[in-house]
């Protein structure tokens, strides 16, 4: 061992044994002060020390940043403090030290069964409580189904700076949302459980997409992200995810554009609610005569009552037609009155100017027969080296731009033309539909079909002499020949009276010391440092996004 090796050896030693006090200081305070943390119940406290817990914090914050000082290893606000409250506040970390069924029985009665899944699920050492006192500026953004979303600022006693979050009520459908993200290994974005104080509800801290959703990106883009290789790395992602689903015998059962959320750059399907076993989903289908979802994207066989996984592939279909497309749909309600007079504002058909090999993806992810559509993994596997040839900031031709305004211009003209005649039309929005409303859509879909299986018809003969040939934008185009209403808007709970921050007793006395100036962060998953992510590992099926 050389001197590189013994020095390298030392400062992980010391490393290792700053996390280790500053884990021991700071379960110290935290049975001093349980009222803080939302751990009354769990951990018997002295209400003498409720008025010292920000000096106490600035304390232990300018001890660490000495030991920093003292040992010379850079302070990382993130590393060596955020990360670790947050471990120490985990649902694991409260089970190791007080007992699983002891922080379960202690919980806010509203929250116990959703505790319980947590442990039950393996997320607890994602997971955390947090106090409805931490929460201000309460405000409505959404509602999906049947669950109303918040935005709110989260201000733990720990952090310097309050964080935006969203939160999102829970219902037993979200339960089963966190469980199958949880065994497809795929991306979580809840951090953690609260109470409304106001309502009694119980609500997932989560997350805030600060990006929005697709379809949001693409009505406010509608021509500023034609670049194909941006394009083709947003359908790699989205096949990862359901690839990573399907191979756990999970089906999603609600992929549409709302559903996918852009954060960090990166785009994560969600809405997990109403996922089923993939061996279950056509028998439930069968057995209710309904299905949860969103036209034109439910899959013309689930009229009959079967879906399968390939049935999610041809809800991925549509959206990778719209990616090239920026057709934004219209409320269904025009295929639900009877008169059917405008509903060609629905027709899906091919887009002239892009790709051969692109119009043959989406053509066969929405082929009538459901066993010719390929799998997530097939989409990922054919994808990916043409992803990888392809160049940014190449744009898409002209004739993609005409077809997009043209058909951006049609669908404004019938939502004019349909309100003015049925009166205010509801946004698109996600339905539950039994089996005999279920309108048909089949005469949509004005595609030139192959009725061939996947593996017969790709790679198209364009891509078999030179992956390079994926940057051309000139195709060889073949011509087309061929109720319930949307939730009300929920009350916007009341956050609690804002508790004084604690982060001006930390900045004056860390003023005062010779230490760097730490930095502060996003309170959130994915941080600048891969070791405070709060999220469960995420597969990308061997995909290379870059």
């Amino acid at each position: 061992m050389n001197e590189v090796d013994i020095q390298q050896l030392y400062n992980e030693q010391i490393q290792d044994d700053l996390i280790r006090r500053t884990r021991e200081a700071v379960s110290n305070l935290i049975e001093l002060c349980p009222h803080e943390f939302g751990l009354e119940n769990l951990i018997p406290c002295d209400a003498s020390f409720r008025s010292t817990v920000p000096e106490r914090l600035a304390q232990l914050y300018q001890e660490v940043c000495e030991y920093c000082t003292e040992a010379s290893i850079p302070f990382d606000h993130a590393w060596h403090w955020a990360l670790v409250w947050r471990q120490q506040l985990s649902y694991k970390t409260l089970a190791e030290r007080y007992g699983r069924e002891r922080v379960v029985s202690t919980s806010h009665p509203r929250s116990r069964k959703a505790v319980a899944q947590i442990y039950l699920d393996g997320l607890d050492q994602y997971m955390q409580w947090f106090p409805w006192s931490w929460f201000s500026s309460m405000q409505f953004i959404g509602a999906g189904g049947f669950s109303a979303v918040y935005a709110s600022v989260i201000s733990p006693p720990y952090d310097l700076e309050p964080t935006r979050i969203a939160l999102k009520i829970v219902d037993d459908k979200v339960l089963n949302e966190i469980a199958v993200q949880s065994k497809a290994f795929l991306p979580l974005l809840f951090q953690g459980l609260t109470v409304c104080e106001s309502t009694g509800d119980l609500m997932m801290v989560m997350k805030l997409s600060n990006d929005g959703n697709l379809e949001d990106h693409m009505k406010l883009l509608p021509l500023g992200d034609l670049d194909l290789k941006t394009i083709t790395g947003t359908i790699l992602r989205l096949a990862a995810n359901l690839a990573d689903l399907h191979k756990v015998g999970m089906c999603h059962r609600n992929v549409h554009p709302r559903n996918i959320v852009c954060t960090d750059s990166d785009y994560f399907l969600l809405d997990y609610r109403f996922s089923t076993p993939s061996k279950e989903s056509t028998p439930v289908t069968t057995y209710t005569k309904a299905v949860y979802g969103r036209l034109p994207y439910i899959a013309p066989e689930v009229r009959s009552g079967t879906y399968t996984e390939k049935s999610d592939i041809f809800s991925l279909g549509v959206i990778i037609w719209q990616l090239v497309s920026k057709v934004i749909f219209p409320s269904p309600d025009v295929l639900l009155d009877g008169d059917h007079g405008e509903d060609n504002v629905y027709r899906i058909t091919v887009v002239p100017g892009i790709p051969e090999w692109y119009e043959k993806l989406y053509v066969a992810c929405l082929e009538p027969h459901p066993e010719n559509r390929p799998d997530a993994s097939e989409i990922c596997q054919a994808l990916q080296p043409i992803h990888e040839s392809l160049e940014y900031s190449v744009p898409l031709g002209p004739k993609v731009t005409e077809y997009i305004v043209a058909r951006r211009a049609e669908v404004a003209d019938h939502l004019r033309t349909y309100a003015k005649v049925k009166g205010i039309v509801s946004a698109s929005t996600t339905r539950l539909y039994t089996l005999s409303n279920l309108p048909v859509v089949a005469h949509f879909f004005d595609l030139p079909f192959t009725n061939l299986r996947f593996s017969a018809i790709w790679p198209p003969p364009t891509l078999t002499t030179s992956p390079a040939a994926a940057n051309a934008l000139t195709t060889t185009t073949t011509s087309s020949t061929t109720s319930t209403t949307a939730p009300a808007v929920a009350a916007v709970p009341t956050p609690p009276p804002a508790s004084p921050s604690l982060s001006e007793f930390i900045a004056t006395d860390i003023a005062t010391t010779t230490t760097p100036t730490p930095t502060t962060i996003d309170n959130s998953t994915n941080n600048n440092t891969t070791t405070n992510s709060a999220t469960t590992p995420a597969s990308t099926n061997g995909i290379n996004l870059l």
